[in-house]
């Protein structure tokens, strides 16, 4: 830095002129800066009236707050003042003396007088201050050299204020005396070129704002330096005071003295530009802009593509100050004294700067450069001249140069790409621009010339992932809101996007603000030169890519423009390629498109018919491809690909719809009729998901449409209530016609989707709330009809009828309606809810919430389990409750007195119950599972046990019962010995028989000839196919349960009824007939397992009264095994049974005397006396240890007996007969010695004679 007038020293001291025209004087004594005119303040060091720099620091994007910047050019005011030719610092220099640069002078002739020694001591604080700033440069300074830098800096500003309000005051040419004869006004006369040489001399002594060190500029601008006020910071900042105090003091002279001779030259600071008529003004200013044009270079140079957008030109907050100031400046000449303006004179230099080798301007790539300093300077002009930050105020643009940019970025040399980052990059810029500035569309059509030919393109940057690439959205919704938050300008997706998409964002924000406003004129401008790019042959061209990018241009232009115009468009240019003939990607991205256009129709409210029209047709098409058999299953994949995408695409649409009335009712086709018999699980729960949405927004909207038209209400959303409704009678005509006839069809299927149900109970409110008008004749139904459908009827899969249920159950409303046009619905209900159980297995928390619904909601089934004191827990299985509720119907059954009301609640209760063997009819058709066997069996079972009296009515032969024996527990199959019962079915009829033995115990068994055949075949059949010790087939644990032991449980209890009693005393004569007697002396078949059966009877039995109840059944037959059998083990089976009746008739001889027994012991005497001689009474001596008294009754008729066979004989007593009988004798005590006495006289007597 050169020092101007090196040798100039100050000189003595002047007493001060007592006129203006008298000589000013220098006190000779420097004094401290303690004038009551200014004050210091700590942080900054400037006195607190001075205007001056402030710093803040680096700027960053996201900060636009100036106001905070207390004291500095623009938040003070001063800029304001100037423009306006005000006083800029009307509070300062008012007192007679002002101290500068520790002198004090007089304040009104000072800028006159002592010009040049003003000056020179203004470079000497400068020198000092640049020499200080030299040897701090690489370390933090402190302490006393950080205040000598504040006060060299403060001298620095106070004297350039001082000059400026000195010309505003003291300086006014016009008010010149004429005579210059007094020193004074010489000096006066010749002040303004005197005070521009040292303006001159003074900025040629700081240099160049660009030549500034790059170094000393960052650590001017860093955190530390801003803090500690460094050397560096204060130098760089006391240079852009310079700077601006010249630019200030120029415009003071050119405002006071417009003709003003100039014989200052800066074109030293102006880079090879020619400066010729411009005045000085003008030429500093264009300075000023070369170097913070220079300032932003070196920044520039230093950052990547990705960090500009986020990188500031500005070094520092007193950088942008400057611009912004610059901005007013130049602006406010430009209207006042048709000078450039900002924008005109920043063209100039940036054409300067795209002219490669035109100057010394140093930048890397000038093309970015002129774009990122472009993007940051134009959001200046939303700073007013206070500084004050207006987001949305309209700010002036300058799109020439944009335009210019545009053809440089685009301009490629031998049909070359353009860098796809750098694109990126510079799109971005251009878009932040668009925000600021009004629309301009052929800056959109310079660059859509640029994409038009490159649609196939990916737009993929090399050597980085897939972030960015074009690709087709997964689905038409998700495709329409990128294009929509595109259009909407969300940021938040903007370094996820490609250079076209980002395009897009441009066209959007350019077309945007004329549509929301009505206005289509700058549409009406370009749309030519977008629909002229694209003809036949260019759209064949399209790849999948292309075809995507294509769609994506006209959903953009769609949601910014005549949504009408451009969808009609679109269409006519998709219907150019040949559809028959296109490949399944490019089919696929069109359908999305299609949908998506038809989102945008939704989005701005404008009907779709004719976009729904050909999707329907091509939807018809694919369906009947899709319904062809023996389709190829690659072919049949895609097909059902596309097909999903028009279904869920409609189901988006709806859901997205706001009233349904823009002609949605035409998606619902005739193919659904074709594409629903031919789906798969899961394709078919795509399908009803899609009906049971639709279903439920079109209730919610025709409910709302009802409320509005009885409120009196005509329009919703400026739409006629009439045509709303019509339709939403259009959308249920195409529901009942082309979806519900195989929803009631497919939920007679074995293994419908649970969402079936729902689309059913849609259905049922769908005609709850819309009724059929009465010359309708297609499918719909009355809510009644489908509800005794979809609930009672037995053909109905029972999961979809308990889903079916549960949704409709808590409707009251629902409820109310049901029960005033179906009385008996309850009835229908606890039909439907039994059903289910039966065909319901393993855990279903659907089954559990239809048992709560129905116990608390249906008043019938509540009444009966009250009645009977039954209660249910809130841990009981729908099964448990189930048992409970038979049990109860039973009880209330039989405590009923007249036989009206038995035989009324006998067909209430047959309803309930329903065909239980058609629910059965599939799990015993394939033997399983064993689950819903058990289930089945186990509530059938508990019906006869607890029912059996409703179940059987022997004067009607159509009752439930015959046939549940039929087919339940003796099947034909256990009647055929080849063959054999599959295991899962024998397992659950041994676990369950003893339920439906039971039932027939309550029954007219001795009378009633079904019920004997009934357990004849049961004995026949399974007494013993089972063991008396066996595991039960659906249980792990073994148990020691026949299921006859289980059916005379109740007889084994210390008080067992009389009727249970009775029956197992026929059970037992059953057992006998079938399985004990003795044939031809021969051994029955398994007559062990017999005898073990009723051991184990006997053994459990608690009481001796039931065991002697038992006895004169089986004590005959049991006496001839005693008789016949020598095998070891049945002796001692027989002898053990004996015991056990013997026993308990002695306990008990009020049940069984021994006038019930005796006669069958007679009886048993005189068949086996003649056959089997003296071992007939080898069961007697068994019986005689057992029960003596009985025995000893029967001593006359033994006698008698053996007599007789003496005397048939005719050959005199027999000796092997009389030793057996005596035996016998023997054992009976006083009564059998007497009948041995009588026996031995008779004898000797008979000898004798």
């Amino acid at each position: 830095m050169g020092s101007y007038e090196d040798s100039y020293e100050l000189e003595g001291s002047m007493t001060p002129p007592l006129s203006p025209c008298e000589p000013m004087m220098i006190d000779s004594d420097r004094h401290p800066p303690a004038s009551t005119d200014f004050t210091q303040e700590g942080d900054s060091g400037c006195s607190l009236q001075l205007t001056c720099f402030k710093c803040h620091g680096e700027v960053t994007t996201e900060g636009t707050a100036m106001h905070s910047y207390r004291n500095t050019y623009i938040c003070s005011g001063v800029l304001h003042r100037l423009l306006e030719g005000e006083d800029s610092s009307p509070q300062l220099f008012r007192g007679r003396l002002s101290e500068l640069f520790g002198y004090r002078f007089i304040t009104e002739s000072a800028g006159v007088e002592s010009t040049q020694k003003l000056f020179y001591m203004a470079r000497q604080q400068l020198s000092q201050l640049e020499h200080l700033t030299e040897e701090g440069s690489s370390w933090v300074t402190g302490g006393s050299v950080n205040t000598e830098v504040l006060h060299l800096r403060q001298q620095v500003t106070d004297f350039l204020q001082y000059i400026k309000v000195f010309l505003h005051r003291n300086y006014d040419p016009p008010s010149l005396p004429e005579s210059h004869s007094h020193p004074y006004c010489h000096q006066l006369s010749q002040f303004p070129q005197a005070l521009l040489q040292e303006l001159q001399g003074l900025l040629f002594h700081v240099g160049q704002l660009g030549g500034i060190h790059e170094s000393t500029v960052s650590s001017a601008v860093s955190r530390q330096a801003v803090k500690s006020s460094t050397p560096a910071h204060s130098f760089f900042h006391v240079v852009l005071d310079i700077y601006w105090s010249a630019v200030e003091i120029l415009y003071i002279l050119q405002t006071k003295w417009p003709d003003l001779p100039v014989h200052m030259d800066l074109s030293s600071f102006l880079p090879s530009e020619d400066i010729g008529d411009r005045d000085l003004l003008t030429q500093l200013l264009t300075a000023l802009l070369w170097d913070l044009l220079a300032l932003a270079a070196k920044t520039f140079n230093k950052v990547t593509l990705q960090e500009c957008p986020r990188v500031s030109p500005f070094p520092c907050t007193c950088g942008r100050e400057v611009w912004i100031m610059l901005i007013h400046m130049l602006d406010h000449r430009s209207q006042h004294m048709q000078s450039d303006s900002f924008w005109c004179t920043l063209y100039n230099i940036l054409c300067l700067v795209l002219q490669e080798n035109t100057t010394d301007f140093s930048c890397k790539d000038p093309v970015g450069f002129c774009w990122w300093l472009l993007s940051h300077v134009a959001p200046l002009y939303q700073y007013d001249q206070y500084g004050l930050f207006a987001d949305k105020q309209q700010v002036k643009s300058n799109w020439l140069l944009v335009q210019d940019l545009i053809k440089k970025t685009l301009a490629t040399k031998d049909q070359t790409r353009v860098d796809e980052s750098r694109l990126r990059c510079q799109l971005k810029l251009c878009l932040s621009l668009s925000h600021l500035w009004e629309p301009n569309t052929q800056a959109v059509v310079l660059v859509w010339e640029y994409y038009s030919k490159r649609l196939n393109d990916l737009f993929q940057v090399p050597g980085l992932t897939l972030q960015g690439l074009a690709s087709v959205s997964k689905t038409a919704l998700s495709w329409y809101e990128k294009c929509k938050e595109r259009c909407n300008d969300h940021t938040q997706s903007r370094d996820q996007e490609n250079s076209f998409q980002l395009f897009l964002r441009l066209l959007a924000v350019q077309l945007r603000h004329p549509a929301a406003s009505g206005e289509l004129q700058g549409w009406k401008q370009i749309k030519g030169r977008f629909y002229s790019k694209f003809h036949q042959k260019r759209m064949q061209e399209l790849t999948a890519i292309g075809l995507s990018n294509f769609i994506t241009l006209f959903l953009t232009l769609a949601l910014v423009a005549d949504v009408s115009d451009v969808a009609g468009k679109m269409q006519d240019l998709l219907d150019l390629l040949n559809h028959g003939l296109m490949d399944y990607q490019r089919r696929t991205i069109i359908w999305k498109g299609v949908f998506a256009l038809m989102q945008v129709h939704e989005h701005r409210q404008v009907d779709m018919g004719h976009l729904a029209d050909r999707m329907a047709k091509s939807f018809n098409r694919t369906c009947s491809e899709f319904s062809q058999k023996g389709l190829d299953p690659s072919l049949r994949h895609q097909l059902w690909a596309l097909l999903s995408i028009y279904v869920e695409s409609t189901q988006d649409l709806c859901e997205n719809s706001t009233l349904l009335h823009l002609s949605q009712a035409k998606l619902l086709a005739p193919g659904f009729s074709q594409l629903l018999p031919v789906c798969r699980e899961n394709e078919l729960r795509t399908v009803f998901n899609f009906t049971q949405t639709l279903l439920a927004k079109h209730r919610s909207l025709y409910k709302r449409a009802l409320r509005h038209q009885e409120e009196g209400v005509q329009q919703i959303q400026s739409t006629n209530i009439a045509v709303l409704q019509q339709q939403y009678r259009d959308i249920a005509d195409a529901l009942w016609t082309h979806i519900f006839p195989y929803v009631r069809k497919h939920s007679t299927t074995l293994t419908p989707p649970p969402t079936l149900a729902d689309v059913a109970a849609g259905f049922t409110f769908l005609a709850l709330d819309l009724p059929s008008p009465p010359d309708f004749t297609r499918q719909q139904q009355t809510f009644s009809n489908i509800f005794q459908y979809f609930g009672p009827k037995d053909s109905v899969c029972a999961s979809i009828s308990c889903r079916y249920l549960c949704h409709l159950i808590p409707n009251q409303s629902f409820m109310d309606q049901l029960s005033a046009e179906c009385p008996a619905y309850q009835s229908g209900i606890v039909h439907a809810w039994f059903r289910c159980v039966m065909q319901t297995y393993g855990h279903n928390d659907q089954m559990q919430e239809l048992t709560r619904l129905v116990l608390r909601l249906i008043p019938e089934m509540e009444i009966i389990l009250h009645s009977q004191h039954v209660t249910i827990e809130a841990s009981d299985s729908p099964e448990t409750v189930a048992v409970k509720f038979i049990k109860a119907i039973g009880r209330h059954f039989n405590s009923l007195q007249s036989l009206q009301e038995k035989t009324e609640f006998r067909d209430q209760v047959l309803l309930y119950f329903g065909n239980v063997l058609r629910y059965m009819g599939p799990y015993l058709k394939n033997s399983g599972p064993v689950e819903a066997l058990r289930v089945g069996y186990h509530m059938v079972g508990c019906m006869v046990k607890h029912c059996t009296k409703i179940l059987y009515v022997q004067s009607n032969p159509r009752s439930l019962l015959p046939s549940l024996m039929d087919r339940l527990v003796l099947p034909r199959a256990v009647f055929i010995p080849e063959k054999t019962l599959h295991p899962a079915v024998m397992g659950v009829i041994r676990d369950h028989l003893h339920l439906f033995v039971q039932g027939l115990s309550k029954l007219s068994y001795k009378r009633d000839l079904f019920v004997q055949k009934a357990l004849r075949d049961i004995l026949q059949q399974f007494f013993h196919r089972f063991s008396v010790k066996s595991g039960s087939f659906t249980s792990a644990q073994p148990q020691a349960n026949h299921p006859l032991l289980l059916a005379l449980s109740e007889t084994m209890s210390n008080s067992p009824s009389t009727e249970a009693s009775l029956f197992r005393v026929h059970l037992l004569e059953g057992i006998r007939d079938l399985y004990m007697t003795l044939r031809s002396g021969s051994l029955p078949n398994r007559v062990a397992e017999t005898f073990s059966f009723i051991l184990e009877l006997f053994r459990r039995t608690q009481t001796a009264g039931q065991i002697a109840r038992d006895t004169p059944v089986l004590l005959a037959t049991v006496l001839e095994y005693q008789l016949l059998c020598d095998m070891p083990a049945i002796k001692k089976q027989v002898s053990e049974m004996l015991q056990f009746m013997m026993e308990s008739c002695q306990q008990c001889p009020d049940v069984t005397p021994r006038n019930v027994l005796l006669p069958i012991l007679r009886d048993f005497l005189a068949r086996n006396l003649r056959l089997h001689q003296s071992r007939t009474f080898r069961p007697f001596e068994t019986l005689a240890l057992l029960y003596k008294d009985l025995i000893a009754d029967l001593i006359p008729v033994f006698t008698n007996a053996v007599l007789e066979v003496e005397k048939k004989r005719g050959v005199g007593a027999d000796t092997q007969l009389r030793q057996a009988y005596t035996s016998l004798l023997n054992q009976l005590g006083q009564k059998g010695q007497e009948q041995l006495d009588v026996l031995n006289t008779e004898q000797h007597d008979q000898i004798m004679g």
